[in-house]
């Protein structure tokens, strides 16, 4: 068993605890074959029993049932079947998981377990048995395995040791699951897993024990429903489900969605007299099997027992896909008791609930049902209307019925009907009879409304009570009543649900649908005893239902799309446990419109077995648009929330687009993508190579316009069809909508310039003159100057107007080039006018010449058209040997410089979608924690505008990636820590990419980092020099924090021997404190930075003072002319690494050649050069410090006592130390060898205060250099002002002996007098007085810490409180208050209140006198509605006395016309009679 570590869950992590899930191994002939079926432990021997057989104990444990079936005991088959041998399967044929199961029903997932096997078994094997030859297509059985020695040739026999291989398909493939055959048992002894009514058949309990394993991993302990996503069908079949909620504003969409994918019922076409009078409800065997083979066209047959899943960008091969995909569908209804808490879904609810009553289904047994066919007209063919006799079809009588209001259209509603199969039809069901007494029974479910439906009611009754004593008769009575008073389409209902017809699955009896048929129910006579058990056994059986009434009962609509049908199939699967997301990208191109299937697996806990639970989750899917062009989020497309597997259909336009495949699951996913049309699918570095190419629009753009070059060709010598094949060209090549406007001159120029490019690239630039004329007259342009390799009229050779002449000679007689070489060489001479005027003169002699000459060769039959038609043929010729690579390069050539127009081509659009990239990368070791380093430092040239996307690719914690242009100094733009897309305009010294990082709290191992560039054209930034460099050297210095007036952290001076680039970082203690960067060139800012606890200069150039010598200048020169030239050509000339390792010398050469690699011309190398070695004249000091602002850095107690000692230190280096004793002779060797000491020092990382505590507040710089130019850097701290101080101390005791112990001696007196007289504790004049020059050093620390101590207590304790800030000021001066001034304030206040109260009294007033006005306007308002509608109903009693009288006067008259007609017909009559008489 494949087992894989995950993360704990929140609760767990606290106690450290490590917990594991098995991931059940992907299914393999191999390990089938060579697995090890006796894989038992032999019991023990018991005093008087003999030994137990060994028996397999599944290692996950005991299977979690749902919580509504209660495990009492597990029991072995030998122990519960004692009479009868166990077997795997009994009967092949048929199977009844109905009638020994109803003690389960009550379980949801057992419902759907068994309602899907039995689906299965029906899409499979209801052709095939009722061919002629029976054959069971697919078997649920054959997906259990023991003691099979080959799982090619399975051989399903019973295991004695009770280990059991199954194959299910789950994450994405077929896996094998391994069970034992322990089952559960109830305490009634009851078997709480499906079983047959063979009870010694095991493959239904051995089925449902791996199935419920898988469930369990979907299936919320909290959850309310015992399926939640989980779908037995796709682990028997591995089809993909989409989930389709069926919502009322959808309902149109949802019929047409069925239409296409659930065959259709059709009436068979009528052939005789007789058929018609036998056709009715009930099918026929053949017309059944005619339609059931139109109902298996779209299902598939069970895929072999080997196959599997396509892995991402593999092709099935051995059979071909079908031309649509095909599906499978069913529908369920939501459980009720889901809608307890939502009060608005309970009309919904009860409707539903009552429609499926009507139907014979309930919401208590929620359970899925088979669409198996749609209908859009009636069973039954309408009868033919009785034939007329052809006497009466000659002037047909037309009723007339006179109406008083205009007849309203009779809109009939088209038939639609869904035929649905279930197990479960009249499941526990029975209709209500009326009592006659008022005694109601208990099992009524009473109702809190009066039903307005006239169907009869039903009976829900306990799911544990037997159905053996139901009143069969009564329901029938009552559903006879029934059926006389409903309408004819509820009539059918009633009578579907009356029928109580079963058939068995099996070979001897034939399936047929049940229709409500009356006829056919009057044929049917008595029933045999075993005809009457067979119709027992519960199977799944078929009804007619309207599609109005399916939208009511189910809420939801299961697809099941078969992948094997799809064309292409990509996937993803990862086993993670990690909270973090999981990007996948997705390319897809085509030229119509595509529809992806999206499945998406999450496994976001492990729950399979009992003791064992995790804390639960959904996993997400998220799918948007994405372009690397861009850092905003893209379009979101699709979003998923599932615990199990879900499915959509994703629909994209035409053309190319790029998708984000975002996913957050804690475990594990699965993705799988179903598409018609190839795909790119997987990381990004598997898919960035792809968007390299172009895209199929932009291909067949391209291919439109060089077909159309072709045409033109190959019609060039035909008079009629040459001008229609150059409009077609035009169109072509002409953005849709710009033909006929003033941009198409510009266009047709952009053409012929292009058209040019593609003849070079084609010629590879050989043998130009012999396609230059052919293209003028290809084109007729003759002010195209765009054309290069020594162009006969237009050469770049001559740009002055005479320069044509010239060159249409050579063109004509190739034997004049000498004369062409001497006017060369009189071009700089100054021609006088009459020279002038006959160079002009033979110019426009010649130029008309040679434009008739154009002309003239597109004329049919002329010699210029044969011989330019035969130069095109042959460009031709040579295009066709690489068709595609000519028309893109032709097509990407006019998006070049056709910058305007560009956008109105659809295939634009995917440009966007286009890109090309490059990666550098590097190694760096391992890191400790806590700590900063340079990860990479390069100098890259852009060769052209351009835009630009940088991506890092890192395990490290944090790190930061700086872009600076090298020419002005500025950094480019962040955004969320990473360098925005920018376009990069093309500079003189390139830029600096730098990369830093900081490891977190753990260190980093050392790994690999990647910088990539992303860009849309093919021309990408380069390196400034040969490799990428790895190896950097590392200056640290640490300073302790003194607080001072300036706020300075430290100053550090910096010399250079040569030109040097480095990187300077700073890092405090506390990372609150705002401190800035900056370097200093002569005491002036040359740039600076700001940063909260860390700050960095990514790049800074430090010049040098030393000027190089005239042999180093000129091997600079030497190296940018070389550098000059292979910028011109794009690739840049290297040295070799070794050869800068000979001398100090040539390293300082190699080093300029680096900085002044990246010029692209002589005079910006120049420059550069004396920038970065500067003149003798020019004097750098540079300096580097840092600063605390907005004092942000306050010190704790703690931190302050250390910072007083670090003062203390600080001045007791400023004293003076003992120099009587040392000569002069050997002081200035020591003062050397003390200088030496201290240049050493200060190189060394922390070395000046590695004694402090760790806990003072200090800060550390660092400056980073190449390893090879470290050396030229030198770096020592700022000790001016300290020098000063103690030179002049110094000064001072040479001059005088001994007056540093008399000024500290006298301190001390002063501060004895004075300071310590409030003390308690003052310090003894005894023991200052016995200080001595020999003890002072001993005593000098210890009285100063005391008196500095009792002074800052003494400051503390003769500072005055500042109240001001908590005192109010009513007066500008303070004055002592007395009466008048209370009489005062007390009067002020008493007119405050009266001015105050007669305002609320205006406001009261204000708004009683607004309210009046309100209750005004509304009486008002309300007469003014009263009037107009007395008037309104006055003018309609007018209306309407006229219209009745009117009508009055109309019925009238007709009724006189009606007598006058009765008596006209009474006087014919009599006349007629008179008439025969005579």
């Amino acid at each position: 068993m494949v087992r894989l570590m995950a993360r704990p869950s929140m609760k767990e992590a606290a106690s450290n605890e490590k917990w594991r899930f098995p991931i059940w191994p992907e299914w393999s002939d191999a390990d089938i074959s060579a697995e090890k079926w006796d894989t038992g432990k032999a019991g023990k021997e018991k005093p008087g029993k003999g030994q137990i057989s060994p028996a397999f104990d599944d290692p996950e444990g005991k299977i979690k049932l749902p919580a509504s079936l209660k495990v009492h005991s597990w029991k072995r088959p030998q122990e519960f079947l004692t009479k009868e041998v166990p077997v795997i399967v009994q009967n092949e044929t048929s199977f009844d998981l109905v009638s020994a199961n109803e003690h389960i029903f009550c379980c949801e997932l057992m419902r759907w377990i068994v309602s899907e096997i039995y689906a299965l078994w029906r899409i499979y094997n209801e052709n095939s048995l009722n061919s002629e030859t029976p054959t069971v297509v697919w078997k649920p059985w054959e997906h259990i395995y023991g003691l099979c020695k080959s799982a090619k040739e399975p051989i399903i026999v019973y295991n004695k040791f009770g280990k059991y291989a199954l194959k299910l398909y789950w994450m994405g493939c077929w896996r094998k699951i391994i069970v034992d055959d322990t089952m559960p048992f109830s305490e009634e002894e009851n078997l709480l897993l499906p079983a047959t009514t063979s009870q010694n058949e095991l493959w239904p309990m051995l089925l449902s024990k791996a199935i419920i394993k898988l469930a369990n991993t979907s299936i919320y302990a909290t959850g309310k429903r015992e399926m939640e996503e989980f779908t037995v069908l796709q682990t028997l079949t591995g089809w993909i489900p989409e989930v389709i909620p069926i919502q009322p504003e959808y309902l149109d969409k949802v019929w047409g969605f069925l239409k296409e994918i659930v065959p259709e019922f059709t009436l068979p076409e009528r052939k005789s007299p007789e058929l018609e009078i036998t056709q009715d409800d009930t099918k026929t065997e053949e017309t059944r099997d005619s339609e059931l083979k139109n109902e298996l066209s779209s299902v598939n047959k069970l895929p072999d027992s080997t196959e599997r899943a396509e892995t991402a960008g593999n092709i099935s091969k051995e059979t071909p896909p079908p031309p649509e995909p095909e599906v499978v569908a069913y529908a369920a209804c939501t459980p009720l008791y889901l809608f307890e808490e939502d009060i608005f879904s309970l009309t919904r609810m009860a409707d539903s609930s009552e429609k499926m009553r009507q139907y014979g289904l309930c919401h208590i047994h929620s359970h899925p049902v088979l669409i198996t066919r749609t209908r859009s007209c009636p069973l039954v063919a309408p009868p033919e209307p009785p034939a007329l006799p052809p006497w009466k079809l000659f002037r047909p009588k037309k009723e007339v019925v006179l109406k008083c209001e205009p007849p309203e259209p009779v809109v009939e509603k088209p038939e639609k009907f869904v035929e649905i199969a279930s197990l479960f039809f009249k499941y526990k069901l029975e209709i209500i009879k009326i009592p006659t007494n008022t005694h109601v029974s208990k099992s009524i479910l009473k109702k809190g409304f009066q039903s307005m439906s006239h169907l009869a009611s039903v009976t829900e009754t306990d799911e544990n009570e037997s159905n053996g004593d139901m009143n069969q008769n009564g329901r029938h009575s009552n559903a006879e009543d029934y059926s006389q008073k409903s309408s004819p389409s509820l009539q059918q209902n009633a009578e579907v649900l009356s029928k109580e017809e079963h058939d068995n699955i099996s070979l001897d009896s034939k399936q047929t649908p049940e229709k409500a048929d009356t006829d056919m129910r009057s044929q049917t006579g008595t029933k045999s005893k075993d005809e009457t058990a067979s119709e027992k056994i519960s199977v799944s059986r078929e009804t007619w239902i309207t599609f109005e009434d399916f939208c009511i009962c189910f809420q939801r609509l299961y697809v099941f799309h078969k992948p094997n049908t799809y064309a292409y199939n990509y996937q993803k699967t990862s086993f993670k446990s990690s909270d973090e997301e999981v990007f996948y990208y997705l390319i897809v191109d085509s030229l119509m419109p595509i529809e992806m299937l999206v499945s998406f697996s999450a496994l976001v806990h492990w729950y399979v077995t009992e003791g064992t639970q995790q804390e639960c989750s959904t996993g997400v899917l998220r799918i948007e648009y994405f372009s690397w062009q861009s850092v905003a989020p893209g379009e979101l497309v699709l979003k998923m929330h599932t615990s199990a597997t879900k499915a959509t259909i994703v629909n994209l336009p035409v053309g190319r687009h790029i998708l984000l495949f975002a996913v957050t699951c804690p475990m594990g996913h699965h993705i799988q993508l179903c598409t018609t049309v190839p795909c790119v699918f997987g990381e990004e570095d598997a898919v960035m190579p792809a968007l390299q190419k172009e895209s199929s629009r932009f291909i067949e753009q391209a291919t439109v316009i060089l077909r159309a070059v072709g045409n033109v060709i190959n019609n060039y010598s035909s008079e009629d069809e040459l001008p229609k094949a150059l409009k077609e060209l035009e169109v072509a090549y002409c953005p849709p909508g710009l033909q006929d406007t003033k941009r198409a001159e510009e266009n047709i120029k952009i053409f012929h310039n292009a058209f040019w490019y593609l003849i070079e690239y084609v010629s590879e630039k050989k043998d130009l003159y012999r396609y230059k004329f052919a293209f003028r007259s290809f084109t007729l342009d003759f002010e195209i100057t765009d054309i290069s390799g020594g162009d006969i009229v237009f050469s770049e050779s001559n740009r002055n107007e005479t320069s044509s002449l010239v060159d249409a000679t050579h063109s004509s007689n190739p034997s004049e080039i000498s004369e062409e070489k001497s006017l060369s060489s009189c071009e700089n001479q100054t021609p006088t006018s009459e020279e002038e005027a006959a160079a002009l003169k033979i110019q426009a002699i010649w130029r008309g010449t040679y434009i008739r000459k154009i002309l003239k060769s597109r004329e049919p039959g002329t010699k210029e058209n044969t011989d330019v038609e035969e130069t095109l043929k042959n460009l031709w010729t040579m295009i066709e040997l690489n068709f595609e690579e000519c028309a893109v390069t032709l097509l990407r050539e006019i998006f070049k410089r056709n910058f305007n127009s560009v956008e109105k081509f659809p295939c634009y659009e995917d440009e966007s979608c286009k890109m090309f990239f490059t990666d550098y990368a590097v190694t760096y070791a391992d890191q400790p924690p806590n700590a900063w380093f340079l990860v990479f430092r390069e100098i890259f040239i852009v060769p052209e505008d351009m835009f630009i996307l940088t991506k890092v690719f890192t395990t490290i914690p944090s790190c930061r990636l700086h872009v600076l242009d090298n020419d002005t100094q500025e950094e480019m733009p962040h955004a969320f820590f990473n360098v925005a897309p920018h376009v990069y305009p093309k500079n003189k010294k390139g830029y600096t990419f730098v990369a830093e990082a900081h490891t977190g709290e753990q260190p980093v191992p050392g790994g690999k980092w990647k910088l990539r560039f992303c860009t849309s054209q093919s021309a990408l930034p380069f390196l400034s020099r040969e490799a990428v460099n790895d190896t950097f050297s590392t200056l640290q210095f640490k300073e302790y924090y003194i607080p001072n007036k300036e706020f300075l952290l430290f100053r550090y001076f910096v010399k250079v021997t040569a030109p040097h680039t480095a990187t300077l970082q700073v890092q405090t203690s506390n990372s609150d404190v705002l401190i800035k960067l900056q370097v200093l060139d002569n005491e002036k800012e040359i740039t600076s930075v700001i940063g909260k606890g860390n700050a960095v200069i990514p790049v800074f150039n430090f010049r040098s003072n030393q000027s190089l010598l005239s042999s180093q200048l000129k091997k600079l020169q030497v190296i940018q002319s070389n550098t000059v030239k292979g910028l011109e050509t794009g690739q840049l000339k290297k040295r070799s690494r070794n050869s800068s390792k000979d001398s100090k010398a040539s390293s300082k050469a190699d080093l300029v050649q680096e900085c002044s690699v990246i010029l692209t011309d002589e005079s910006s190398a120049s420059e550069n050069f004396e920038n970065n070695v500067g003149s003798p004249e020019q004097f750098h000091q540079y300096s580097i410090e840092a600063l605390v602002l907005h004092d942000s850095w306050p010190l704790t107690e703690s931190e302050s006592l250390l910072v007083q000692e670090l003062k203390e230190k600080q001045k007791d280096d400023i004293k003076v130390k003992k120099i009587a004793n040392s000569p002069k002779s050997t002081r200035g060797s020591k003062d050397t060898v003390s200088e030496k000491t201290e240049k050493e020092e200060s190189w060394k990382e922390g070395a000046p205060l590695e004694s402090q505590p760790a806990s003072a507040p200090y800060c550390i710089l660092r400056i980073v250099s190449d390893q090879k130019e470290a050396e030229f850097l030198e770096v020592k701290k700022d000790t001016r002002r300290v020098d000063a101080i103690r030179a002049m101390k110094e000064a001072w005791e040479s001059a005088e002996p001994g007056r540093a112990v008399k000024a500290f001696q006298e301190r001390m007196r002063f501060i004895n007098k004075y300071a310590v007289r409030d003390s308690e504790e003052p310090i003894a004049e005894a023991e200052t007085d016995t200080l001595t020059p020999s003890s002072e050093e001993e005593g000098k620390q210890s009285p100063q810490r005391a008196i500095d101590s009792r002074l800052e207590t003494q400051e503390k304790k003769w500072e005055l409180i500042d109240l001001s800030p908590y005192t109010r000021k009513t007066m500008s001066e303070p004055v002592l208050i007395n009466e008048s001034i209370i009489q005062q304030q007390q009067i002020r206040k008493e007119e405050n209140f009266n001015h105050f109260g007669q305002l609320c009294m205006l406001v009261k007033e204000q708004r009683q006198k607004e309210e009046n006005e309100r209750i005004l306007l509304k009486q008002n308002i309300l007469e003014m509605y009263e009037n107009l509608q007395a008037s309104l109903d006055e003018a309609r009693g007018r209306v309407y006395s006229i219209r009745e009288a009117y009508r009055n006067e109309l019925l009238e008259a007709e009724h006189r016309k009606e007598e006058e007609l009765a008596a006209l017909e009474a006087a014919l009559k009599a006349e007629r009679k008179k008439n025969r008489k005579r």
